[in-house]
């Protein structure tokens, strides 16, 4: 059927957002067994999928070095976040969406975590600790403290 990279149950647990090589979204609705193909929202494969703690988007990171924010209901991207120097580290890379939506974090091969204000579309901060690239970042469901772990094993929390 097709190539997936990534995939995130919607909050409900009836839909799953499969992220894909061809750089689609796809919806899987569990209770009608249909597929809902999105338009194409990357260049590259997608990498991860991150679901917004109130369903609505979801945040698809892809090789092609852009972090966007999808839409479900509408089927549209609500937000592209790119950087200069950022760059994804590997196909096992992972970005987050803050639990309260505000944010997004997402890591580099150079080693530093960005965090975009999702409302601002804009870096609010780089956070520089690790020596090589970022693999994984992911917030406590309590909003505090982020985590980011690195090529080496190196994790690191950041409050």
């Amino acid at each position: 059927m097709f190539n997936c990279n990534a995939l995130s149950f919607s909050t409900d647990g009836l839909t799953i957002c499969s992220g894909n090589v061809d750089g689609n979204l796809c919806g899987i609705s569990r209770q009608e067994s249909c597929l809902v193909k999105s338009p194409r929202i990357h260049l590259l494969s997608h990498l991860s999928l991150s679901l917004s703690r109130n369903g609505n988007v979801v945040l698809t990171s892809s090789r092609d070095n852009s972090h966007n924010l999808f839409d479900i209901r509408s089927l549209e991207i609500c937000g592209t976040f790119r950087a200069t120097g950022s760059r994804v580290a590997s196909n096992w890379s992972r970005s987050c969406i803050s639990p309260d939506d505000n944010y997004i974090a997402a890591g580099s091969a150079d080693g530093s975590i960005y965090i975009w204000s999702i409302s601002k579309a804009d870096i609010v901060t780089t956070l520089k600790e690790h020596t090589s690239p970022i693999l994984c970042c992911t917030w406590s469901g309590l909003g505090k403290p982020l985590a980011s772990s690195d090529k080496n094993g190196v994790i690191c929390t950041w409050t």
